[in-house]
């Protein structure tokens, strides 16, 4: 489905009808005046990571500025500043390794709190200890395919609308799909391959309207003002956060205001949004946020066909017990309503804006959803190791329905009535710290879930009709054990093992832990100073969906249950590292995936590995074990951030990927998109203007051609109301390539009491235009009813409707601190 045009459709209509109050703004803040000079202080605290005590005498130092302190008796430390912005801080001390915070953005108004934790240095290490910016630090778990995006490339991203799912489009490995939705496409793997981890907790659902199965939708969840640091993981996945085979994305959040509360007011493309924090108490700080969606409104003022709307809430609460012991709750949720607009064709005479607008009404259903995950960490500092409990619950409603005719008022025009719940109760226990020379993690964890659905739907089968019509509930308990060893040897030499034990009772092949065995080996070697030769090799499982796990037949059975097995991917990846100065980064991999045991649909004949990017529900159907495919590839990256105020990265993504077909013939997958180029750079202006840019370019995808012989047969086009994939020509044809070049303009105020951030959002400023395959249909008349085709009385004549999208979309956002 293209949803490209309302998009532009609703942008044009937001600029004119907020142009005149942020004009207003402006001018209000123009007459307020400079603020008198002022001084900001950064605070935190520096403590050992495994025993959280207070750390003496340790040196922090603001980077890129003179300023430093020393920390305390009780480890906390302040510096006093007059410029505000963004800043890291980096803390040194004897027998520690130094460590680096998050980047942090301290204005006259708002003062984050910033906790570091040192680890010590390990016995015989020699050299190993070597200090340089947060931006070039290696992991000896995983030191190669991992990048960690900071709070200034969340916030002033061109083209990303501050929406996290958009701004990891700028790094290696990930591929941009042009059109309206959030899809993660990493190394040539499907969105379902990825998981997303808040605070160590997994979080299922990161997108509204999300397609149940998979990953991706329209607009993402998380609300980035919570957010300190993202780190990405592409390959060398940390093994207590594995279960995943394309990338593991983990959200770090920032800490409640430890003094007073502060409050945020945004207005962005698509919501309206209010986030508050501060202190409960003297041991007790709070962040939270709601947003809504005001896209409802819009789409109806645009004579739309379908209205979406969307309210999410995030919270997080963090809890100091005693100098030993900590509890974080975090919380996020979401309620999505999607519904057609059938009054949409009221006074309109465009006979082509007829002909989409009817299109659309006789084949997209009405849904809604809703979904929300809680969780808690609680941490247990001792003398020589860090005790982590993670427990959280999430639950996913998914409710879809369409009728013939968009008619409820008769039972027969029925085509799609589908009601599911899912949820999982998860819990795992982390035990890290120093033993010997080595750094150790152990682990297990263990996973409830449960998951109800009541399905009807008329399907267009070759050969014929066909109803799935079942009730189908499952209690599924998963479970895994994990290791992990890494130390330093020789002159910086960083080597990792680890191991992980995967099991479920869903079925004989998945409750034997030893039939999906993960392993991850990794190691780090300097070549010089500012060369390192990094490689990982492993092998990763992940349980399919629960659509796939839940489905029944006709006769109420558990369908997949004697051939779903756990996907297996074999990875090896190996690259070159260069740093230079503290600020810039060079890195060139290569990596090879091997799948196997992949989810293949018995209905369709292809892989569930080619499915995820649409609006629907993947994996409810009948599957088998068999489905295996390959990608590799090359990646380079450069990323830079400057004592000036420059930065920028320059990302360039080679991948061939491919899934084997019913023939057993390896053939491009629908996430083939072989070339990705992004370039990312900013640089930040005096008086407070900052300007920054990106340019993405990407080599079209595959798709498979229409089969249009059958899909214009009345009684399978009454069902569909869409053309029907011809699965015999799977992925032959490519769709165009793709550009798009995104201008963003900040200017930012800051008062006394108060910031203000303006900012000018202008997508594809060179008005690229998109052209994808024509979209078949069936032919219309001037009052919308279908014609047959006087050629066969039994089909409609066939029609087709332009896929062309691509014009300037401009966003003015506000970002309010006080």
């Amino acid at each position: 489905m293209n949803l490209s045009h309302p998009k532009i459709s609703i942008v044009n209509c937001r600029k004119k009808n907020q142009y005149s109050l942020h004009i207003f703004i402006c001018f209000l803040f123009f007459l307020a005046g400079f603020a008198n000079a002022q001084t900001i202080i950064v605070s935190g605290t520096v403590a050992d990571v495994s025993t959280n005590r207070p750390l003496v005498n340790a040196r922090v130092n603001l980077l890129k500025t003179t300023f430093s302190a020393y920390s305390d008796s009780n480890g906390n430390f302040s510096i006093s500043i007059s410029e505000p912005g963004f800043y890291t801080l980096s803390a040194e001390k004897e027998k520690y390794i130094t460590t680096f915070s998050s980047e942090y953005l301290f204005t006259f108004s708002k003062s984050p709190f910033v906790p570091i934790q040192m680890e010590p240095v390990g016995e015989n290490t020699g050299e190993a200890v070597i200090t340089k910016s947060g931006l070039q630090i290696r992991k000896a778990e995983s030191p190669v395919s991992a990048q960690q995006i900071s709070i200034r490339e969340i916030e002033r991203n061109p083209g990303g609308n501050r929406d996290i799912s958009k701004i990891v489009q700028s790094l290696p490995g990930v591929i941009s799909i042009p059109g309206f939705r959030n899809d993660i496409i990493i190394r040539g793997g499907a969105p379902s391959e990825n998981k997303f981890y808040l605070d160590g907790i997994e979080i299922p659902v990161i997108n509204h309207f999300q397609t149940q199965g998979s990953t991706g939708g329209p607009v993402g969840v998380l609300n980035v003002n919570f957010i300190k640091e993202v780190n990405f993981y592409t390959g060398a996945f940390p093994i207590n956060l594995a279960n995943g085979m394309s990338a593991v994305v983990d959200f770090k959040q920032t800490e409640g205001n430890k003094n007073k509360a502060k409050f945020r007011f945004t207005v962005g493309s698509s919501d309206l949004g209010f986030t508050a924090d501060g202190p409960i108490g003297k041991k007790t700080t709070f962040i939270g946020s709601v947003r809504q969606s005001y896209l409802q409104g819009l789409f109806t003022l645009l004579k739309l066909p379908f209205l979406p709307n969307f309210i999410d809430y995030q919270v997080k609460v963090k809890t100091k017990i005693t100098e030993k012991d900590e509890l974080v709750f975090v919380g996020l949720g979401a309620f999505d309503f999607f519904k057609l607009n059938e009054k949409v064709n009221n006074g309109i005479t465009d006979s082509v804006k007829l002909k989409n607008n009817n299109y659309i009404l006789g084949y997209l259903p009405d849904y809604s959803q809703w979904n929300y995950t809680i969780g808690a960490v609680y941490t247990r500092y001792s003398s020589k190791f860090k005790k982590q409990v993670f427990i959280s619950r999430s639950q996913l409603n998914n409710t879809t329905k369409k009728y013939k005719n968009n008619d409820e008022s008769d039972p027969a025009n029925k085509i799609l009535d589908y009601k599911s719940n899912e949820a999982e109760n998860k819990i795992r226990f982390e035990t890290s710290g120093k033993l010997h020379k080595w750094n150790n993690l152990n682990g297990f964890s263990g996973n409830l879930i449960t998951y109800g659905v009541n399905t009807f739907n008329k399907i267009s089968l070759p050969a014929g009709q066909q109803i799935i019509n079942f009730t189908s509930a499952l209690n599924v308990f998963n479970y895994s054990v994990f290791t992990r060893f890494s130390r330093t040897v020789g002159k910086g030499t960083l080597l990792s093992a680890a191991a992980r034990l995967d099991g479920s009772n869903y079925n004989k092949s998945t409750q034997n832990i030893f039939n999906q065995p993960g392993i991850s080996l990794s190691a780090s070697i300097p070549l010089n100073r500012n060369f390192y030769l990094n490689a990982n090799v492993g092998q990763f499982h992940q349980l399919p969906a629960n659509t796939v796990l839940g489905y029944r037949n006709t006769a109420g059975t558990l369908q997949n249950a004697n051939t779903a097995k756990f996907i297996r991917c074999q990875q090896a990846v190996a690259g070159l590292q260069y740093n230079q100065g503290g600020e810039t980064k060079i890195t060139l991999e290569g990596f090879f995936k091997q799948y196997s045991r992949y989810p293949f649909t018995l209905r369709d004949s292809i892989s569930l590995g080619n499915l995820g990017a649409d609006f629907a529900v993947t994996g409810n159907e009948p599957v088998n074990a068999s489905g295996t495919g390959r990608a590799y590839g090359a990646e380079f990256l450069v990323q830079r951030r400057s004592k000036s105020g420059l930065y920028g990265i320059v990302s360039y993504t080679l991948v061939w990927s491919t899934f084997a077909d019913k023939f057993g013939k390896f053939i491009p997958s629908a996430w083939d998109s072989r070339h990705t180029l992004s370039l990312v750079g900013g640089i930040k202006l005096k008086k407070n203007w900052e300007v920054g840019a990106k340019w993405r370019y990407v080599t079209g995808r595959p798709f498979t051609p229409n089969d249009a012989g059958r899909s214009l047969v009345k009684a399978n086009w009454d069902i569909k109301g869409q053309a029907l994939p011809n699965y015999g020509q799977l992925n032959t044809g490519r769709l165009s390539n793709f550009n798009q070049l995104d201008l963003r303009v900040d200017k930012v105020w800051y008062l006394k009491r108060f910031s203000l951030n303006l900012y000018l959002d202008i997508q594809n400023i060179l008005n690229s235009q998109y052209t994808g395959p024509a979209t078949l249909i069936a032919a219309q008349d001037n009052n919308g009813n279908l014609i047959t085709d006087s050629n066969n009385p039994n089909a409609y004549k066939a029609d087709y409707l332009i896929n062309t999208s691509g014009t300037v979309l401009p966003t003015i956002g506000i970002i309010m601190d006080f």
